[in-house]
């Protein structure tokens, strides 16, 4: 089984994989807008563009080349880690019903499962990182031609409208593209992809397991701040083979992206031996699902807060890659800045971070939520 514990922990080391490689790209496409300077027609604009398009496109498949070479791994460790944990708590049980679980490195079926996820997961990661190619040439493009059209129609300043570009850059931050068109961070798409991956993978290993030794029953975890949908479950008993009195792998979403280990999904399970005493009373889990927070006098419910918390702590990440692109104009050899009015932004938007930052310790402090440190990392 795993506990809340151990998925903040899977997450800051999914995050520590990728972890600057989403700044890295935003540097290089920043340092070739500051350095790219004032075109005098279209036509000099667009070759201008096209040729550092093309070495961008290099740069960054190169960069994430030099991550994914790195990243199984590390990918290979935390899969094989929490696997291991979440087995080891089920075969105490097993162990005190008299049952002998073959040992993890040992069963034929599990390694199997362990390797095909762990394929796959990295294989994902590695295919999605490198779409950023595609999509860093598409934002450089986009930033560099507006700026330029507004500077020539003398809608902004010059330097104004390549502050803006960087900002668009740094806002937006470098997203990864998925086939369905669907586009999310680097830093969101690698959390998603390995927590969602290795709990995944953990309830697979846990029904194997549970199959090899002819157990039915499971007991589902619970905690506080579930998604609503979750709150009708969670906590309860699962049967297996769908026996009545018990809840099905049907009822719980199991397979289902929204349900039961579907997409940042953090509910467990663990064996049950029928009769034997219940995790959670049906008090403590009623408390949970209607839970309830206060902030600036308004009632929220828990998961919802939790939302409110994710938008504030995106703001504050915002920031934080917007600055990294505004310095590389402070290293720009183009003589039309005007250095000062960078300086002034780049304080502006350090003074936005504190603003957040204070937001987000009074929404703690109102909502008695937990600081999630891992969520402010870029």
């Amino acid at each position: 089984m795993l506990t809340e514990q151990d998925f903040i922990k899977i997450e800051k080391q999914a995050i520590g994989i990728y972890q600057d490689l989403e700044l890295q790209i935003i540097e290089e496409i920043a340092t070739r807008i500051a350095n790219f300077g004032y075109a005098n027609t279209v036509v000099l604009n667009d070759i201008k563009i096209a040729k550092e398009m093309g070495f961008l496109y290099q740069d960054i498949v190169r960069l994430v080349a030099e991550y994914n070479n790195t990243s199984f791994e590390e990918i290979n460790r935390i899969f094989y880690e929490a696997g291991e944990k979440s087995l080891k708590f089920d075969d105490e049980i097993y162990k005190e019903a008299g049952l002998n679980p073959i040992p993890l490195k040992s069963s034929k079926n599990i390694k199997q499962i362990m390797n095909a996820t762990i394929l796959k997961t990295a294989g994902n990661l590695q295919n999605l990182c490198m779409t950023t190619a595609n999509t860093t040439q598409t934002q450089f493009y986009n930033a560099i031609n507006r700026a330029y059209m507004e500077v020539s129609t003398g809608v902004k300043s010059y330097t104004q409208a390549y502050i803006d570009a960087l900002k668009a850059i740094g806002q937006q931050g470098i997203s990864i593209e998925y086939p369905n068109g669907r586009k999310r961070s680097v830093e969101s798409a690698v959390r998603t992809n390995i927590i969602t991956g290795v709990n995944q993978t953990c309830g697979k290993l846990q029904e194997t397991r549970a199959n090899e030794l002819g157990w039915d029953l499971m007991e589902v975890t619970a905690h506080s701040g579930a998604r609503p949908e979750h709150t009708n479950w969670q906590g309860k008993i699962v049967s297996l083979s769908g026996k009545k009195g018990y809840l099905s792998k049907k009822d719980i979403g199991y397979g289902e992206a929204t349900g039961f280990k579907g997409i940042n999904c953090r509910h467990d399970w663990y064996p049950y031996s029928k009769g034997s005493i219940r995790t959670y009373t049906q008090e403590q889990l009623e408390q949970w699902k209607n839970e309830k927070v206060t902030y600036n006098g308004k009632e929220y419910g828990k998961y919802e807060a939790t939302q409110l918390q994710r938008k504030i702590e995106r703001s504050i990440r915002k920031q934080k890659k917007d600055l990294v692109a505004q310095q590389k104009l402070l290293t720009s050899n183009d003589k039309e800045l005007d250095i000062e009015e960078v300086k002034k932004e780049i304080r502006n938007i350090k003074s936005k971070e504190i603003e957040e930052r204070e937001k987000l310790d009074n929404f703690l402090e109102q909502t008695g939520l937990r600081k999630d440190s891992n969520r402010l990392v870029i």
